[in-house]
Order: structure tokens, then C-alpha cells, then sequence
């Protein structure tokens, strides 16, 4: 393989990973309220807020913090990927790094 290969390879898998990512967060934060789900929740209040409200954003929060940190994990990999093709494209080039 060679290392626009590589490379095309690892940006590939950059930007599946940030779509993953962002469709989870989208699905999370705007499009998936709970009180859809569980209407009964508009009756309740916790702290003096609507329980949908507190839960939305708990429950959100909560599921958002190990999306990202899966996110950036599998990005540094793949910025990693993207730097050793590089580095290895400078290298086959003629003349090499200086």
C-alpha cells in the first residue's frame, strides 16, 4: 500500500468517524427529547425545573462526555496515521526531509 493510500484511507476513517460522531450528538442534544418518550415527565419537577428539561440535559450530558472522549481517541490515531504517511511521503521524496 502505498502512502496516499494510507493517507486517503485515514482520512476516510476521519471523516466516518467525525459523521458517527456528529449524528450521535445531534440524536442526543435536538432531536431526541425525551418527553416524547416519556410524557408523564412534563408532570414532574426536580430542583423547580420540568423533569424532561433536567433529564434531557443529564442524560445528554452524560452520554455526550464518552462519545467525545471515543472521538478524540480514534482521532489521534488517525492523526497519527496521517502524520507517519506524511513523514513517510517526505521521506520517499527526492531530496528527503532536510
Amino acid at each position: 500500500m502505498t502512502n496516499d493510500e494510507r493517507m486517503h484511507d485515514a482520512y476516510k476513517k476521519q471523516c466516518r468517524t467525525t459523521l458517527i460522531a456528529f449524528v450521535v450528538v445531534t440524536l442526543m442534544t435536538h432531536i431526541f427529547p425525551m418527553y416524547f418518550l416519556f410524557p408523564e415527565l412534563n408532570k414532574m419537577t426536580i430542583f423547580g425545573f420540568p423533569a424532561d428539561y433536567w433529564l434531557t440535559i443529564v442524560i445528554g450530558w452524560l452520554v455526550l462526555i464518552p462519545v467525545f472522549w471515543i472521538y478524540i481517541q480514534i482521532s489521534e490515531k488517525v492523526d497519527q496515521e496521517i502524520n507517519d504517511s506524511s513523514s513517510g511521503a517526505a521521506d520517499s521524496s527526492p531530496g528527503g526531509n532536510p
